[in-house]
């Protein structure tokens, strides 16, 4: 700018000195009001230009903040993420003072709870649910079952009966026992996108101890038998509540390991050497859940679902959650209806 206005002064002085040699007087009249002219536009230039420096800085200052948000709002998220579980709950040290606290419905609220999600096969679909319980949710869920355990049943022969192929333990939780419960029970609903609640089975924990297991099985129900369930078990959750064990690992036994679509998943799969003769199988990880789908596209069950639930060894102690989706609305009987002294043992 400091060079254009010298260079129309150096042209002006020069037609000034060609055309005004005549008149001193108006020779420096002209020049003054030439010069007050230049300078008149330099200062509106230079002003422009500062208003439009200022709106861009201000502009990338903005911009600049926001990434900044942005950025410490991701850091929050991936690793402060269990943060609002400890201001909700800072004085719960043990899952009995959090049941009893939430046991009324107007003192609890439901928390909008983040996870992550792992697809680990598309057919069955199998999708791995990283933290989907919260450890207050967990020790609350363990605490109720407690008192409840009793000797696990299968279905055979049109009845419900103990067998050596199901030796572990189970609890059953009554539909929205507790506020706590509801809310996780709704969690597993919206999760296939707002499902409605009563399309999902009250709650079962399970436990296993030492050599117990639950051995290759399927958890739809045949064709012929829908007529006595009412509905078809579409869909199954399994969620680790607790695991002291070396093994206890859930087995699909007739989906094999594939090193170009499975080995990506080592840190939630057993990867050893015997992966080419076993099935595929997940590591009892606490807080985190596999989903998979029962039946195939027709609504059949689907073979492929064959799985089992393998023992956590000596002095190992497993604890897990069933969570069963139904075709249709599920109604169910209240704990006191059942009566546990009519099941049978069978070999």
């Amino acid at each position: 700018m400091v060079r254009l206005f010298y260079y129309l002064k150096k042209k002006y002085d020069s037609a000034h000195i060609e055309y005004f040699t005549d008149d001193t007087d108006t020779q420096q009249i002209m020049s003054r009001l030439m010069y007050s002219a230049l300078l008149c536009i330099l200062i509106g230039i230079c002003a422009f230009n500062i208003t439009n420096v200022r709106e861009n800085t201000f502009e990338n200052t903005k911009f600049g903040l926001r990434m900044l948000i942005n950025g410490l709002t991701n850091l929050e998220k991936v690793y402060f993420e269990d943060e609002p579980i400890t201001n909700k709950h800072p004085k719960e040290n043990n899952a009995t003072a959090v049941m009893n606290k939430t046991t009324k419905n107007s003192e609890y609220k439901c928390i909008d709870h983040r996870y992550k999600i792992r697809i680990i096969q598309r057919t069955p679909l199998i999708v791995y649910i990283e933290k989907f319980l919260l450890p207050y949710e967990i020790r609350h869920l363990i605490e109720l079952a407690k008192p409840l355990f009793s000797q696990s049943t299968i279905y055979e022969n049109g009845e419900f009966v103990r067998n050596p192929h199901r030796t572990s333990w189970t609890a059953d939780i009554e539909r929205h026992e507790t506020p706590v419960v509801k809310c996780i029970e709704e969690r597993f609903a919206h999760f296939q996108g707002n499902l409605d609640l009563e399309h999902v089975e009250p709650l079962q924990v399970v436990k296993y101890t030492s050599d117990q297991e639950y051995k290759p099985h399927y958890d739809w129900f045949p064709e012929g038998d829908l007529h006595k369930f009412g509905s078809q078990r579409v869909a199954t959750f399994f969620t680790y509540l607790y695991a002291n064990c070396s093994q206890g690992e859930t087995e699909f036994l007739k989906i094999r390991f594939e090193k170009s679509i499975h080995t990506k998943f080592c840190d939630i799969l057993v990867c050893d050497e015997k992966v080419s003769q076993l099935g595929l199988r997940f590591r009892p990880l606490v807080g985190n859940s596999i989903f998979w789908y029962n039946v195939n596209e027709q609504g059949r069950g689907d073979p492929l679902t064959f799985h089992a639930g393998r023992a956590p060894t000596k002095d190992g102690l497993k604890i897990g959650l069933n969570t069963w989706i139904r075709s249709k609305k599920v109604t169910v009987k209240s704990r006191k209806d059942v009566n546990y002294s009519t099941i049978k043992n069978t070999k």
